[in-house]
């Protein structure tokens, strides 16, 4: 055996091992062959984004606002936190241009270095999106405050609905233990489906119509550019404890 085979063999647990992990993908979409999704290796917020036939023309992403209200109780205070942020897209489909106009938002109330997601117990959906254009429709996500890291929400599009819910399943290596992904279902069905660790890709049911492609990619679009709010609360507020202990 040649010491080039000897050392495939050799490298061989240690390339298994460190195989990128990836969601797990629902049964009813295991023989359907994923898009990938062409974006930049070092992606900026309004960087173009496409899969198969679908691809933005415009991301525009605006400023975040955030807002903190101390409020004192005892020696210390109670912090209440505010965060939105805004952004559109224009996605080509088969029968025209479908544009969304989507807003991110989260509350929360922090105290010392402990932080409890008041949005999500208050029903704020932490994205919404509002599609016009060669389709009208809305999508809507909610945080399950019973379950921690998880969200669920609808798709509407006139008279076709869809559900669509985070997923946490993760194969062929480790993850991050939080939302990996999106499934879109049609009832029980599983129609579609968005990874969003590691290289993105886009699963699409062959029984849908090319309209239903259309909403449901306008819908993916959206999710791609998407930024948990809540993790972006937190991001300031730690930045700002660092900055705070350095004075």
């Amino acid at each position: 055996m040649s010491r080039f085979a000897l050392f495939c063999l050799a490298m061989l647990p240690l390339l298994t091992a460190c195989q990128l992990a990836r969601m797990q993908v629902s049964r009813d979409l295991a023989d359907v062959q994923p898009y990938e999704v062409d974006r930049a290796s070092w992606r900026k917020p309004n960087d173009p984004l496409s899969f198969g036939s679908w691809r933005t023309t415009r991301i525009r992403v605006g400023w975040g606002e955030f807002r903190s209200t101390p409020v004192p109780v005892g020696k210390s205070a109670l912090d209440f936190q505010r965060f939105r942020q805004a952004y559109r897209l224009d996605v080509v489909a088969s029968d025209g241009v479908i544009s969304a106009e989507c807003v991110e938002r989260a509350e929360a109330v922090g105290y010392k270095d402990w932080s409890l997601d008041s949005g999500a117990l208050q029903g704020i959906p932490p994205l919404r999106c509002s599609y016009f254009g060669a389709a009208e429709g809305e999508l809507e996500l909610l945080e399950m405050p019973t379950l921690v890291g998880s969200q669920e929400g609808n798709i509407d599009f006139g008279v076709t609905h869809w559900h669509v819910q985070s997923v946490h399943r993760i194969e062929g290596g480790r993850g991050p233990g939080d939302i990996v992904g999106y499934e879109i279902l049609r009832e029980q069905e599983v129609v579609a489906a968005v990874q969003l660790i590691n290289d993105w890709r886009v699963w699409m049911s062959p029984d849908l119509t090319t309209l239903e492609q259309d909403r449901i990619a306008s819908a993916v679009m959206a999710l791609l550019v998407y930024e948990s709010p809540q993790d972006k609360i937190e991001s300031i507020s730690e930045r700002e404890r660092d900055e705070s202990m350095k004075e």
